[in-house]
């Protein structure tokens, strides 16, 4: 199956009954071989999400499980996401690391402005661009660009959440001849190749477009991404949504630090942790995970700073930036 062709998009079977079972006994993806003994393992379905539909491969069970009983709660930082929409009257909304399309259904949930989504993995960019069409959602434009501070190409991780390769990976790409879309939903499940993608900076890829809102998650990228976004932040001064991951800046050279000392002079800052999770025991996190959280407002940077550093270390913080003045 070929990126030209129209995949088949099933409606998804037994939602009610999972979600049913996991109210009476949470236990959230481990609910998954039902799933696949209900769908299938093969192809694409309509999973319900948000009121609307995230197009998803059925070979991904626990992934699917997991959005389908967890809904919004899967990504528990979005509830700080419709105050700041919703103050918003004009411009355009940037979602920077797109994926399958949660964000532009949650963007769009709560506001009809234009969406501008970026998503370089090619599998990823393929589900976004049918979640688009089969949610009919009207000015949504999608581009197969990777974001940094540099024009040109880069070796990019193909997995569930891609990321631009370092290391060994990096050194190992994969070129595309073809795009083949079972092909390409067994290799990412499998996460191991890496594939040359193109490289643009926001300040090339936005020029001339207003930009009001500006949500990053890149995996660690997120310092190379707002440097080449210098002239965007400047002039514009969207409001910020950013994922900070602090092990993942490091390996690009980074730090959290570095992120906040870069937008501090044009941006009021507040950061909040959704992983307090991680300082439970292991067989009890696996069963908090996904489940409702209210999340936590740090004090302030230099308590953002250090929750980066102290052990266990959080996969991301979320940093809200809004305009200074």
């Amino acid at each position: 199956m070929t990126s030209s062709s129209a995949p088949e998009i099933r409606p998804l079977r037994g939602a009610g009954l999972l979600r049913t079972l996991h109210a009476v006994l949470p236990l959230g993806r481990k609910y998954h071989p039902l799933l696949g003994l209900l769908n299938g393992r093969d192809g694409l379905a309509a999973l319900p999400f948000a009121g609307r539909y995230l197009v998803h491969p059925l070979a991904w069970g626990k992934s699917a499980t997991g959005l389908l009983l967890a809904g919004e709660a899967y990504v528990p930082e979005v509830q700080l996401l419709p105050p700041l929409l919703k103050s918003l009257k004009e411009g355009t909304l940037v979602d920077v690391g797109a994926n399958i399309g949660i964000y532009p259904l949650l963007f769009r949930n709560a506001s009809a402005l234009p969406i501008v989504a970026f998503e370089p993995q090619p599998l990823l960019f393929r589900l976004l661009e049918l979640c688009v069409r089969h949610n009919r959602l009207d000015q949504v434009t999608c581009r197969p660009v990777a974001c940094g501070d540099s024009k040109g190409t880069v070796p990019f991780s193909i997995g569930l959440n891609g990321e631009i390769a370092t290391g060994a990976a990096a050194a190992q790409v994969t070129k595309l001849e073809s795009f083949d879309l079972d092909q390409a939903i067994h290799d990412t499940h499998a996460a191991r190749m890496s594939v040359e993608v193109p490289l643009a900076t926001l300040d090339d890829e936005l020029a001339g477009t207003r930009v009001s809102f500006l949500k990053i998650d890149c995996e660690g990228f997120e310092f190379r991404i707002l440097t080449g976004a210098r002239r965007l932040l400047e002039t514009q001064r969207p409001l910020l949504f950013i994922e900070v991951h602090p092990l993942g800046l490091e390996k690009f050279g980074s730090s959290v630090q570095a992120v906040i000392d870069l937008l501090s002079p044009l941006y009021s800052l507040e950061a909040w942790d959704f992983s307090e999770s991680r300082f439970a025991p292991k067989w009890l996190r696996s069963l908090q995970k996904h489940r409702p959280t209210a999340g936590r407002k740090l004090k302030d940077m230099a308590e953002c700073v250090a929750v980066a550093a102290r052990a266990p270390r959080p996969s991301q913080l979320y940093l809200v930036g809004r305009p200074r003045g």
